[in-house]
């Protein structure tokens, strides 16, 4: 079994089709998996799921996408990309169909198949920017696709709180499946030209299968070199922001909901304003390692730092404004995303500067829904047996913890860092 080469593409206009197929795939399966947090106050209110079942759901959903993401890894390698997000696309939306009318019983197992779906679209489309964007388009097309993750989760409450409120939950997640499968189809259609222009000839396979067979170990060495830095406490703060960065996002509709008495309609329309601040996420953590700190770890601790104090505010705001509630959950959220961007995507790419980058990156993103899974489980059972004061303490415990290590390591990443730069 040989990797299938691809054929990096000739001009910009091809490279900037490329990205936007890529967005708007990568958009619409938000949607698809978003939705699920939009309605699951109404399919509570409505007696379908209890918070600890609800949470259940949300559980299966994460760890079969961090399975998922592994194995896609892989197996992108050596089928088509192209045909691995079509897949997704297509199967996935079959799915949220299935959510509408499959009984209470078979909705975790429903929704964990749409996690094992929904991994088949990260590992194909960095593939397809590393082999086939062209050079010089390379770096923006990989900050950029950062905003299909605010645009592609408004996106999903936008459309699940008008169903909501002119509808059901059910006629949701039917709206969500088609849109999914129409871009399945879409997909197909525009992507022809780039999927014939990206087949690598005759000469480039040769030379791509007799690099399979050499002899790897690069991920794993990059692997070893972490853990013999002694950096083997990042994995906590990798762990705890994957569970504040989609466990705050997949209760925040129904807490809204169960603290304010507004209808799951309203709640979903609020929740909104997450995505709004969160599209800052990712840039300015950038900026504020580029600009000001000069290290990923003191950024992301930096980020930490910000959601702690927004979670000690959070039960005095939720007491008296849901528009204060919202704005401190909202600044939680993108800055997990910042977290996210320097714990995931930097840092192992610099650690990996010989090679293993990629194999570290996606270790390091089935830790993190590993934590959103095990995030969102345990807010639902906070939430049903202590209320939500319960819940408020646990994610700034988390967001302390998080800190605290990530604090203690600054200074042993920076030494780490910078032997990494001299070995590139």
């Amino acid at each position: 079994m040989t990797t299938r080469p691809l054929c990096r593409l000739e001009n910009a206009r091809q490279g900037s089709t490329l990205f936007l197929l890529c967005w708007a795939a990568y958009a619409a399966a938000y949607v698809g998996r978003y939705n699920y947090s939009a309605v699951m106050g109404a399919m509570i209110a409505d007696g379908v799921l209890s918070h600890s079942a609800a949470g259940a759901v949300s559980t299966g959903y994460f760890i079969c996408y961090a399975a998922g993401q592994l194995g896609s890894g892989f197996a992108c390698q050596f089928v088509s990309p192209f045909g691995m997000i079509f897949a997704g696309l297509a199967l996935s939306g079959l799915c949220n169909l299935g959510m509408a009318f499959a009984p209470p019983a078979a909705l975790a197992a429903l929704w964990a198949a749409n996690g094992l779906l929904q991994s088949m679209f990260w590992p194909p489309i960095v593939r397809l920017f590393a082999e086939s964007m062209p050079l010089a388009q390379q770096k923006g097309a990989c900050v950029n696709i950062n905003s299909t993750i605010p645009a592609g989760t408004f996106a999903a409450y936008g459309l699940c709180a008008v169903l909501l409120a002119a509808a059901s939950w059910r006629a949701a997640f039917c709206a969500c499946g088609l849109l999914l499968l129409g871009g399945s189809v879409l997909w197909q259609l525009a992507t022809l030209r780039l999927r014939r222009a990206c087949l690598a000839p005759r000469a480039a396979r040769a030379r791509a299968a007799a690099k399979s067979k050499a002899p790897g170990g690069a991920g794993a060495g990059a692997l070893r070199a972490v853990l013999g830095a002694g950096l083997c406490w990042l994995v906590l703060p990798v762990l705890l922001h994957g569970g504040l960065k989609d466990g705050v996002t997949s209760w925040v509709p129904s807490m809204v909901q169960d603290r304010f008495a507004v209808s799951p309609a309203f709640s979903a329309a609020v929740s909104m304003a997450l995505p709004l601040v969160n599209a800052g996420g990712a840039f300015a953590a950038g900026w504020l390692d580029r600009r000001v700190l000069h290290s990923e770890l003191k950024t992301a601790a930096s980020l930490f730092l910000l959601s702690c104090l927004c979670l000690a505010l959070l039960p005095a705001a939720v007491g008296r404004s849901i528009l204060f509630s919202m704005l401190l959950l909202a600044l939680v959220t993108a800055s997990m995303l910042g977290a996210n961007t320097m714990l995931v995507n930097v840092m192992p790419v610099r650690a990996g500067r010989a090679g293993g980058a990629a194999l570290l990156s996606g270790l390091l993103n089935a830790v993190t829904y590993a934590g959103a899974a095990a995030a969102t489980w345990g807010t639902g059972l906070a939430a049903g047996r202590w209320g939500w004061g319960a819940v408020f303490a646990l994610w700034l415990a988390m967001a302390g913890a998080a800190l605290a290590v990530s604090a203690a390591c600054t200074g042993r990443w920076q030494r780490f860092a910078q032997s990494c730069d001299g070995e590139g």
